[in-house]
């Protein structure tokens, strides 16, 4: 698989091999078993990760977050498109998917064309305003006053979040982490989302054990590192 740059993560055999014509066009298209993923994922970079929700979103959301919770850990290098796969019946919108890491939505069953298309419609810079345009109805004046103060926000948040971080608990740590990606969101800053999104469940997950307690003090000063680098990241793509 050495070399290819898109990812398909699916637990249907039958999708694996519907898809599987793909993967010799110009896409560089593979698909591997969802419980596969992680392995697959660490041994070198891909561009874009499609999961597969189509028969059940359960699989496919609690892979993202052992990949975001991995990510944060160091352990490896996420794609840069995280998208979901889902029928058209499905219920779940797309916000609610971002909320829990993907960053976009693909309709099953996929083209060539199709895909080709979303690839290259995704060759941009962050960040991307679309929620704060929906927000904002679209009305310009709004989104022009809203940056400011969105920019302002964070700065705050960040400063709190290094003082809470030394001193603070773990509840604290998870509470700013809630508010920030918020922020985070509406500015379409994708890496930053993810971090806040493990973050903010960061005393839960280590209840369930989804997260080693070895981790934890590697996380949170990373989480600091990554909210100050996509800080001032953001601010030089908003000039």
């Amino acid at each position: 698989m050495h070399g290819m740059q898109t990812l398909l993560a699916t637990y249907s055999a039958e999708q694996q091999h519907t898809l599987a014509q793909l993967r010799y066009s110009d896409l560089n298209l593979a698909t591997v078993d969802i419980n596969d993923a992680q392995d697959t994922l660490s041994r070198h970079p891909w561009h874009a990760l499609l999961v597969d929700l189509s028969e059940s979103a359960n699989p496919g959301v609690d892979l993202v977050e052992t990949l975001l919770i991995a990510e944060l850990a160091g352990e490896l290098t996420l794609p840069s498109l995280l998208v979901a796969c889902i029928d058209d019946e499905q219920a779940e919108t797309e916000s609610t998917l971002r909320l829990k890491g993907f960053d976009y939505i693909l309709s099953l069953p996929l083209s060539a064309e199709h895909l080709r298309r979303f690839l290259q419609s995704r060759k941009m810079p962050q960040a991307q305003l679309c929620e704060l345009h929906r927000l904002a109805n679209n009305q310009q004046p709004i989104i022009d006053a809203m940056v400011p103060k969105l920019l302002q926000t964070l700065a705050a948040d960040i400063q709190q979040l290094e003082i809470t971080a030394r001193t603070g608990t773990l509840p604290q740590i998870a509470n700013l982490a809630h508010r920030m990606k918020s922020s985070w969101y509406l500015l379409g800053m994708r890496r930053a989302i993810r971090c806040c999104i493990v973050m903010e469940r960061l005393p839960q997950l280590i209840d369930e054990g989804a997260i080693n307690q070895g981790n934890v003090s590697k996380m949170r000063q990373r989480f600091i590192s990554l909210m100050f680098k996509d800080y001032n990241q953001l601010v030089c793509l908003l000039g």
